[in-house]
């Protein structure tokens, strides 16, 4: 999502293999137009495209990819615009100081664009999964070795599709935490200043997540007032819990608008 909400972009696999979309509006009140694929600069003719995340000022767009010629199962990649009226540029490979041979996918910009989150996994559902980060001096400096971010964010369990708030001082993410309410929900970690270690995480409960449910891949709005998220919904009150496996082709888009209480 734009720092203004104007222009929403998501993977979709409605051309029959997943690419990269985007949405646009001319204010925050009006209807979403109809989706544009981002193109070939973007999208690779013949690999999935996936799990994206938009930098703060709208002229860099990271994304993941299982194309040929990566390292991995998946990469991480990005692409750049000059201005938000201009092009998107052909897509490049983050390298191999953050791709390996593993599931790297989500890769998230701080707001000031130089730290990324991401998560890396053996497979795109194994319980592996956690949440890393690296870091850069400036945007013309390249990233450093990304580490694990540790407890309490990464657990025994997956965590994955990360997203920090515009102050940096919350971090959401998806994960199978034991005491969830679905199969996979959002939770959120939160610290008092940037150079403060991460909370315990807490599930943000029954209005975002659903019992049974595949709830991820959450984004907050630069003004904190909603969050973007996909979600897979069970059938029927009786069907078994939703899984990356069972789900995943059932993914729809979602949006919790934050209500203020007195």
């Amino acid at each position: 999502m734009s720092a203004d909400e104007t222009e929403l972009f998501f993977m979709s696999g409605r051309n029959g293999q997943e690419d990269l979309f985007v949405s646009k509006r001319p204010s925050r009140e009006s209807p979403w137009g109809e989706p544009a694929s981002l193109g070939d600069s973007v999208n690779d003719a013949t690999g999935d495209d996936f799990s994206l995340r938009l930098a703060a000022n709208g002229l860099a767009l990271y994304f993941a990819s299982n194309r040929a010629g990566g390292f991995g199962a998946a990469d991480l990649y990005v692409t750049t615009r000059d201005s938000l009226d201009r092009a998107w540029r052909r897509a490049i490979s983050l390298g191999p100081v953050l791709n390996t041979a593993a599931f790297e996918a989500f890769p998230t910009p701080s707001p000031d664009g130089n730290t990324l989150y991401f998560n890396r996994s053996t497979t795109f559902d194994s319980p592996d999964s956690d949440i890393w980060v690296t870091s850069r001096p400036d945007a013309n400096s390249p990233w450093a070795e990304p580490q694990p971010l540790g407890p309490p964010v990464n657990g025994p369990r997956a965590e994955f599709s990360p997203s920090i708030s515009a102050d940096g001082l919350s971090l959401y993410f998806a994960s199978d935490h034991d005491g969830n309410l679905g199969s996979i929900d959002i939770w959120v970690s939160t610290r008092t200043r940037a150079a403060d270690a991460w909370g315990v995480p807490r599930n943000l409960g029954t209005n975002i997540n659903a019992a049974g449910g595949m709830t991820l891949a959450p984004f907050i709005t630069s003004n904190n007032r909603a969050i973007y998220f996909m979600a897979a919904r069970p059938d029927t009150t009786s069907a078994a819990p939703c899984t990356p496996r069972t789900c995943f082709g059932r993914l729809d888009l979602y949006v919790a608008v934050a209500t203020c209480h007195q």
